[in-house]
């Protein structure tokens, strides 16, 4: 048997008025999600335990099988490992964003410095390093505007914001609090310096959050009894693939946003199976498109999976003879408000033995026929462990 997992980050959304009081998926051409929805089961997933922030760490953990309760740390250490950075128990991992204020620097205009090109990103962080040699802390270059900050001390009570969170809201309501605060602050203004003297485009101040020490993640095998395989572009997929024991699969063209190689992300993944019992693929396309707060570019992204993935991955599936498909977004990021929710998600199980069930299209309106408020087991359910 062959199992695949479709994470369609952020995919579902609230309804929107000028689609007709439509959802995204409602709206979309989902010809090929509905076909699978008809023949397969649908039903809920509570990626996040009550108390918890949605982010895409804690509720890929869930979706991976992981009771982000017990095995969180945070979201920072597993994009490093992605890297291959060092991390010891002492230490505490940034994500450092690359972002864009306004001029008189008051309000986050956007977390991503207008999607800040990877050269000019690898440039900003070896600007910011050489300005903090030898000071303890160390930056390291990710994806685009996805970077890591490492310091060799801890920051256990400390927190922090998304960027992504407070678009065009006053920083000073979100700055860092707690324990250690004011070496984070101090650090961020600090970075300043070299975005006065150096031209990056869009791209004017970083934002340091997303703190966490090293993680301790069983592998995939000894949980589960699989060979595992992930297929993504950003960081902190590839790192919980690192930790527990999976193979990350390069795919050229993935890029973490809306241009990314749809077809090539759903080739390599099939090609994959070939060598491995689990296939973990990530899509962040939907998700981008909500944090922008575009209608059209999440319709776009959804339609990209339907029309150019889907097609190449059930084709490649059926040459396996036996085989189950879970489809599910991580969580909603709902283009009104260009943040993650913490509301269910709908997801599909298709495939050899699952029997359909009453529903006959996919949307976040699917009449239930399996719901977890445990997110994490869902792997389980998929798995028939």
């Amino acid at each position: 048997m062959k199992y695949l997992v479709l994470l369609c980050d952020g995919m579902s959304d609230f309804r929107i008025e000028e689609l007709g009081n439509k959802t995204i998926l409602e709206y979309a051409n989902t010809s090929n999600f509905d076909k699978l929805a008809k023949d397969g089961q649908c039903g809920l997933i509570y990626t996040v335990p009550e108390g918890m922030y949605p982010g895409s760490d804690v509720c890929n953990l869930s979706i991976f099988g992981f009771d982000p309760k017990i095995y969180y740390s945070g979201r920072s250490p597993l994009e490093a490992a992605s890297l291959g950075i060092n991390i010891n128990d002492n230490d505490y991992v940034f994500r450092c964003n690359i972002v864009t204020l306004s001029e008189d620097r008051k309000k986050m205009l956007d977390f991503s410095g207008f999607h800040v090109s990877d050269e000019i990103a690898l440039q900003v962080i070896n600007d910011i390093n050489h300005l903090f040699n030898k000071s303890g802390i160390e930056f390291y270059h990710g994806v685009g505007y996805r970077n890591l900050m490492v310091s060799r001390s801890s920051f256990s009570e400390l927190k922090t914001t998304p960027p992504h969170d407070i678009m065009g809201r006053n920083i000073s309501e979100y700055l860092p609090t707690g324990k250690g605060s004011d070496v984070i602050i101090d650090i961020m203004e600090k970075a300043d310096k070299i975005f006065k003297e150096n031209k990056y485009g869009d791209a004017n101040g970083i934002w340091l959050w997303g703190e966490g020490n090293k993680p301790v993640l069983k592998s995939y095998k000894s949980l589960y009894g699989l060979d595992g395989a992930v297929v993504a572009a950003v960081d902190l997929i590839k790192g919980i693939g690192v930790y527990t024991g999976m193979t990350i699969v390069k795919v050229p063209g993935a890029t973490g946003f809306i241009d990314t190689n749809f077809v090539g992300k759903a080739e390599y993944a099939v090609n994959a199976l070939q060598s491995h019992d689990y296939v973990f693929i990530h899509v962040e396309a939907a998700d981008e498109a909500g944090h922008m707060g575009s209608v059209e570019e999440k319709v776009k992204a959804v339609e990209n999976i339907n029309n150019k993935m889907l097609p190449v991955i059930m084709e490649g599936l059926e040459l396996f003879g036996e085989y189950k498909i879970l489809i599910t977004p991580d969580h909603p990021t709902p283009v009104s408000l260009r943040t993650h929710v913490a509301d269910p998600v709908p997801a599909i199980i298709y495939g050899s033995g699952v029997k359909k069930d009453v529903n006959v299209t996919y949307s976040e309106f699917i009449k239930p026929s399996f719901s977890f408020k445990d997110g994490y087991k869902i792997a389980n359910y998929f798995l028939n462990k």
